[in-house]
Formats: C-alpha cells, sequence, structure tokens
C-alpha cells in the first residue's frame, strides 16, 4: 500500500512540477519554441502513468500468493490476510469495482474461496511485468528529456 501511495503521488508531483516549469518557460520567461510546448504533453503522460501503477497494485502480492502452487505459502498468504482483513478487504473490493453497497458485507464475510474467485482473472495479468519495465522505460525517457528541457538553447530567428 506505501509503494502505491509514493509511486501515485510521485507522479503527480512530477506532472505538477512540469506544468510549473511549462507556465514559468512560457509566461515568466517567454519562451514560444515548440519543444518547450512539448511539456505538456509529457504532463499527461507522467498523468496517466496512473493507470500503470493502479494496475500493478490492483491484486496485492499477498492475495497473489492465494493463486500460487505452493500450497504453504497459500496458507500463509491467507493467514496474513485474515490478520489484514479490515486494512485489506475494503480496498480490495474498491479496486476490484464492486458495486459500494455490497462492499462492507462482503469484506466481512468473504472467505477463502470467494478471494481466490474474485481475484482469479485480475491475479494472473501481465502488469507485474509490464509495470517495472514500464517504470524504468519511462524513467529513462523522463530524465533525458528533462536534461534535453534544461539545456536547450532555442534558435534565435531574426
Amino acid at each position: 500500500m506505501r509503494n502505491r501511495w509514493l509511486l501515485t503521488w510521485g507522479a503527480r508531483l512530477v506532472s505538477l512540477y512540469l506544468a510549473g516549469l511549462y507556465i514559468y518557460l512560457l509566461m515568466v520567461l517567454g519562451l514560444d519554441d515548440p519543444f518547450y510546448i512539448s511539456l505538456n504533453l509529457v504532463a499527461m503522460v507522467t498523468g496517466l502513468s496512473g493507470i500503470v501503477t493502479a494496475f500493478y497494485y490492483e491484486v496485492p502480492g499477498v492475495v497473489r500468493a492465494l493463486h500460487g502452487p505452493d500450497p504453504a505459502l497459500a496458507d500463509d498468504a491467507w493467514d496474513a490476510i485474515e490478520r489484514l482483513r479490515t486494512e485489506l478487504m475494503p480496498r480490495l473490493l474498491v479496486d476490484l469495482n464492486l458495486p459500494p453497497d455490497e462492499r462492507p458485507e462482503l469484506a466481512r464475510i468473504l472467505d477463502r474461496a470467494g478471494v481466490v474467485r474474485l481475484t482469479k482473472a485480475r491475479a494472473r495479468d501481465r502488469w507485474r511485468t509490464i509495470g517495472p519495465i514500464y517504470l524504468v522505460g519511462f524513467t529513462l525517457a523522463l530524465a533525458g528529456y528533462m536534461w534535453l528541457v534544461h539545456t536547450w538553447e532555442p534558435a534565435i530567428i531574426r
């Protein structure tokens, strides 16, 4: 949960930084080069990175362990879920897009078979592979782009 919060707020802060830099370059310094205007697009893509974060953390690792081939690990995972039921289940049910009026009752009575059935389709998706690849690629691309922005000298046409 902490990593999800950090990544979500990190993306928001980078988007706000890019928006602030965009306003500073265009309105304060009066730079109107198309390269600087592309900052707005980068800020939008950064904000959309929240979608990758949401899908990556949609099903927590402890719930994914219920679907694994190791029965001892699955038993330990269920014990952990039972201990964390009051914190874990409401968030899981929100992420699974269950109707709000059914969530409190399901969070209270859902058993192991029910959790496995509800999360079966999403626990085996590829987001656990896509997420880290996206994060590394996007971070490198963003770092390169920011280096270009801070070192860019627009051509002066007279």
